[in-house]
Formats: C-alpha cells, structure tokens, sequence
C-alpha cells in the first residue's frame, strides 16, 4: 500500500504545485523560532546585533518533486536601534515549479511597557517558472497539456506586528498583500498568490542558572486551506544547546537540536514526522539552519535568542 500511495503523491504534487488551488503556497519552517524574520518582517533588527541565517530545507524526502527550500535572511538593527533592516533571498521548488525571490525588510521599533513593540513592512519580486514539460498528463487531451513553460516576475508585500521583551515575543503578520497571478497560462485566477496570516507566540522560563525552558506555538492560514499549528517545547542547557520537540496539528511530529558555539555561531537541526498519509508515504523531512551573529549583544536577557 505505501508503494502504491507514494507514487500516487508523486503524480498528485506536480498538478497540484501547476495549479496552486488556494493551498499554502509559503515554504513551512519547523525552526521558526530561531530566525522569525522569515514570518514577520516586524522582527527585522530586533536582536542587538547583525544576524545572517542560512536554511536549508528537504520535505518528503522519498516523493519526487517534493518541496525543497533554500533561503538566506540577514538582518540588523540601526545604530539608533529605532529601525531594523533585513533581506531575504529564497529559492522554493515544488515539482515542476521553482521561485526565486528578493525581499527587503524595514521595521520601526518603539518601547513599550517592558519590552519593544515593532512594525514592519517587507516589499520584494518573485521570479515564478513552471515546466509544463514535467508533468505527467493521464489524459493527454488535457488542456493544460497544450501549455507551453511559463516565467513571470510577481510582486510581493508583507506586513506585520512583533512585540518582545528579554522573556517572551508575540507576533501578528500577513503575508502576499499583493495577490499577483504566478503565470499567465491559468485559465482562472487559482494561480494568484494569496494572503497567508501568522500568529506566533513564545515564552522563556529561567528553571535554573543552566536551563531554560521555552514553550512556543505559531498559527498559520491561508485562503481556503485549513488552520495548522505548531506546538512547542525547547529546552535550552548551559546557554549553548537546544533540544526540543513539538506537535503539528493534522501532520505529525517535529524534533530540533541547536548548538551555539563560539558565542556568535548556531546550527541547528530539524526532523520533522509525519503521521498522516503524505507523511507515511513521503518519508522524513529535513531542515538545517546556520546562524552567524556578527556584533555582541549588549542587554542581559534570560535567553540569548528572543532579542
């Protein structure tokens, strides 16, 4: 049966990613919580100090034409430390579709009861290719058989609300304001980005000198798709390792593991189970991230990540 059901989701993926029918069309980060910039362009500069991730991210790892996700974010505060600024590069591709994008972050901060409240704005451009070569038509006389490669520059436009203090973060973001159509071959507007909307929350609790326990959940909707959420519970030892495990809802399982070396390196690791049909059938689920800051930080904070 798994045989039978991972080639069925080899031929279903393809189609699915050509049509883009109102599914989520963002890449999903289990690891979210250690570089939230690539959520909510409010978090741009909201550490006291530059900051560039790399992420790299391998999804069901045994169907072919699965989501496979690269992404650099660098990030910084201004000397004033009223604004940050960020930059995101991504490379998305899900079977016969692959993005390249841009984007640019601004974040305005302000104080507010104990912590900062930020809002921000990111603006970029989406490069948007399809090869209908790759697909498999059952039905030869489909029309969609008849569509030659597409390529198409696509505008985007993220806002967002971030609140965070030494202890806890909370943010609020809308995602692809700018419902642009990602080819013209489409013959109705299935192909237009749509608005997604995050909801993230997190909390560090000092249990002793050398643990800290971090509880997190990030919501996440878009049009006509259901409502997920990831459920969290990190750990951090000796202010250099991250071990945790948490919950998606209607999915399955997420393991991480952090290290931070040398004060201003982390790498972290994610495998994600899943425990539903495509799960099963799709195998693991990777994700690696590489994090460099460069500057010290200068609050005192009981974790080192929520600044």
């Amino acid at each position: 049966m798994k045989p039978f059901l991972r080639r069925f989701i080899s031929l279903l993926l393809p189609l699915a990613a050509a049509c883009s029918v109102y599914a989520q069309q963002d890449p999903q980060y289990s690891m979210y919580m250690f570089d939230k910039m690539a959520i909510n362009p409010a978090a741009a500069g909201s550490r006291d100090a530059t900051e560039a991730t790399l992420i790299s991210r391998d999804q069901w790892t045994q169907i072919p034409g699965a989501p496979q996700t690269n992404a650099l974010m660098v990030e910084a505060p201004f000397a004033s430390q009223k604004v940050g600024w960020g930059l995101e590069f991504m490379n998305d591709n899900v079977g016969p579709t692959s993005s390249n994008s841009i984007q640019g972050n601004y974040a305005y901060h302000m104080h507010l009861f104990k912590g900062q409240l930020a809002l921000g704005l990111g603006l970029g451009i989406y490069d948007y290719d399809i090869n209908f070569g790759k697909i498999n038509y059952k039905d030869a006389s489909d029309p969609m058989n008849t569509y030659a490669n597409s390529q198409k520059i696509v505008p985007n436009a993220d806002f967002g609300v971030y609140y965070y203090s030494n202890t806890f973060y909370a943010g609020f973001s809308f995602n692809h304001l700018i419902q642009g159509q990602q080819t013209s071959n489409s013959p109705v507007d299935s192909a237009d980005f749509r608005p997604h909307a995050y909801l993230m929350i997190g909390k560090g609790y000092e249990l002793s000198d050398n643990v800290l326990f971090s509880p997190s959940i990030i919501a996440k909707v878009a049009e006509n798709s259901p409502v997920t959420a990831d459920f969290n519970a990190d750990f951090l030892l000796q202010d250099k390792l991250w071990l945790g495990a948490g919950y998606r809802t209607g999915y399955g399982f997420t393991f991480l593991a952090a290290y931070r070396a040398l004060g201003y390196l982390q790498i972290g690791f994610d495998y994600d189970l899943g425990l539903n049909a495509i799960g099963q059938a799709g195998g693991g689920t990777y994700e690696l991230s590489v994090t460099v800051d460069f500057g010290k930080r200068k609050m005192a904070q009981v974790s080192p990540r929520y600044l």
